[in-house]
């Protein structure tokens, strides 16, 4: 079946039926005419073999609005890290001929006061053990348009899905509404998570190689309109490679990871040229500082454009589990060693306390705000939801993806990259 389709062919097919021209010789042109065409458009579309497609992703970041100061989302001002909030009290005040460098180290000292809990926890790593933050700014306004996709099929609490908690949904860019993503609501006062900010992109850490994802489309006959595709998402075994100018080559080849928790695969449909999937768990590799993390994604959908020259671009979107995401973004409790033993405390706490000193938070009030917007998995027993709605904006080029299991990863490789390219 063709790929690409033109509608110029059914037309010259309905013209010679209605005019009467539809006689046997007709029908070998038409038929040859449709011959050329879909080879044609095969050659066309070089990333797509034997009706499957490769991809690796090439860009992978928060979807989010315009920024607070654009938007009026943040009337009482952005989020403030230990020292800010030391700074404000009586005792935090510059003192006459105090140098520049006494008022730092005092400002220091003074700041642990707020990064410690009652009982001598320190509250990166014990975040429970402190009580919610007012000087962590949160997003409580729903009139910015917003970037993303329906993930709880309720525009209402009436049809919102079972197993969410209550939540005010945005309207997307394009006017659509129910656009689920509580995680904005954590994260729009933080000046890290602005345009410019650190925080709201991967590019670094994908483009250095620590870690990457790859995906599949199989059973693919068109582009354009697909009733039934098999969607695959594995973790990247491979650095991505990059051209002299630092940007990511298309039809590279790569192995995926071959750890089953590091792979999913779910059912596909594309209509009017976009890709949609039933939800799917997924987890990524995540790194910092050194330091491996675990990224999952619960419920997890795309929303792809799907390109003629084999790019993608939307939307991935799901339930990040609160505990896993407040240790990916804040405090990395559970960060390993590349050996896969827990790093050292000194490394994980000193980087959550540091990380928290300069992207402007308190991780106690991260941590509180995150269970506050939660909206997916709600604990039956306790009625909690334990999951955040969260939304990336991804970009994917075509590659060339080799899916090994982790039985038969030792042999043959070398030979498969060589037959993909």
């Amino acid at each position: 079946m063709p790929i690409v389709r033109d509608d110029n062919l059914a037309g010259a097919a309905q013209w010679m039926a209605a005019s009467g021209q539809y006689n046997r010789a007709a029908r070998i042109s038409l038929a040859l005419l449709l011959l050329f065409y879909t080879s044609f458009t095969y050659a066309q579309l070089p990333f797509v073999q034997n009706g499957k497609a490769g991809f690796v992703i090439s860009q992978f970041r928060y979807a989010l609005p315009q920024d607070a100061a654009e938007t009026g989302a943040c009337p009482q001002g952005m989020s403030l890290n230990v020292q800010d909030i030391f700074a404000q009290t009586a005792a935090g005040k510059r003192l006459p001929q105090e140098s520049d460098n006494e008022y730092s180290a005092r400002l220091r000292s003074g700041g642990e006061l707020f990064a410690t809990a009652a009982d001598g926890q320190n509250l990166c790593m014990n975040p429970e053990a402190g009580e919610p933050d007012p000087h962590f700014r949160t997003v409580d306004l729903s009139t910015m348009p917003m970037p993303g996709i329906d993930l709880d099929g309720g525009h209402s609490a009436e049809d919102r899905a079972e197993n969410t908690c209550e939540h005010v949904a945005f309207t997307g860019t394009d006017g659509e509404t129910g656009i689920d993503n509580q995680f904005y609501r954590v994260v729009g006062c933080s000046a890290s998570f602005q345009s410019t900010g650190p925080s709201n992109g991967f590019d670094t850490e994908m483009l250095t190689g620590s870690w990457g994802i790859l995906m599949t489309l199989s059973g693919l006959d068109d582009i354009v309109d697909d009733d039934s595709v098999e969607v695959s998402i594995y973790a990247n075994s491979d650095p991505i490679q990059l051209s002299p100018g630092r940007k990511p080559l298309a039809y590279a080849t790569y192995l995926a990871d071959p750890d089953p928790e590091f792979s999913a695969t779910t059912q596909g449909r594309i209509k009017d040229g976009i890709l949609t999937t039933d939800p799917t768990d997924v987890l990524f590799h995540h790194v910092v500082n050194s330091m491996y993390l675990r990224r999952p994604l619960r419920a997890a959908r795309l929303q792809l454009a799907v390109s003629e020259d084999g790019r993608l671009e939307g939307y991935l979107a799901g339930y990040a589990p609160v505990e896993a995401m407040y240790n990916v973004l804040y405090g990395y409790r559970d960060g390993k060693t590349s050996t896969g033993e827990l790093a050292p405390l000194r490394l994980r706490s000193g980087s959550a306390n540091g990380a928290a000193q300069v992207l402007g938070h308190t991780c106690n009030g991260a941590y509180h705000a995150l269970y506050r917007y939660a909206d997916g998995h709600r604990d039956p027993e306790t009625g909690r939801c334990t999951s955040i709605s969260t939304q990336y904006r991804i970009e994917a080029l075509p590659a060339f993806v080799i899916e090994r299991n982790e039985n038969d990863i030792g042999q043959g490789i070398s030979a498969e990259r060589s037959n993909a390219l």
